[in-house]
């Protein structure tokens, strides 16, 4: 017992203990680059992101965003790979209710908002965590009123 006790002591006092060794600078978990917000609705966007996508960062397709009138649907592409999970972000201006729909490769409906709000949110309860890369389309709908929304795709570290 008193062998590895011993041992731990003598490293420890051979290099001085652990503020004695030298810092390399890269102690903080690397993030990729990340343009400043285009505006004041994308800043708005990633302030929602960080309390509902919290130890997530911005996937790599950067911000989407567009204008739609009442009714109006756009869609996106997005590579999605296995081992990460995703989680996807809206927030609207005039748009009183957005809605995000997910679709997979094969194009089957994914999740959906369900809300009436102008900020949906995939992923509350359950991330999408592919188990194959594919092209999911991102389909962003203006159910009630109209115009500008940005959307922004999380995913783990």
């Amino acid at each position: 017992m008193k062998r590895p006790l011993s041992v731990a002591a003598l490293a420890l006092a051979l290099c001085g203990g652990c503020d004695a060794l030298p810092s390399t600078g890269d102690d903080e978990i690397p993030t990729p680059d990340v343009p400043p917000p285009a505006d004041a609705l994308e800043e708005r966007l990633r302030a929602l992101g960080n309390e509902r996508a919290p130890f997530m960062i911005f996937s790599d397709d950067g911000t989407l965003r567009g204008e739609l009138e009442e009714g109006g649907a756009r869609d996106f592409s997005h590579v999605m790979h296995p081992g990460w999970c995703y989680k996807v972000l809206g927030l609207a201006e005039g748009i009183e209710d957005l809605d995000i729909r997910v679709y997979d490769g094969n194009g089957v409906l994914l999740q959906r908002d369900t809300t009436r709000s102008p900020d949906p949110y995939i992923g509350q309860m359950r991330p999408i965590c592919p188990v194959e890369s594919a092209a999911y389309r991102l389909e962003i709908r203006a159910v009630t009123g109209s115009g500008a929304f940005v959307v922004q795709v999380y995913r783990s570290v």
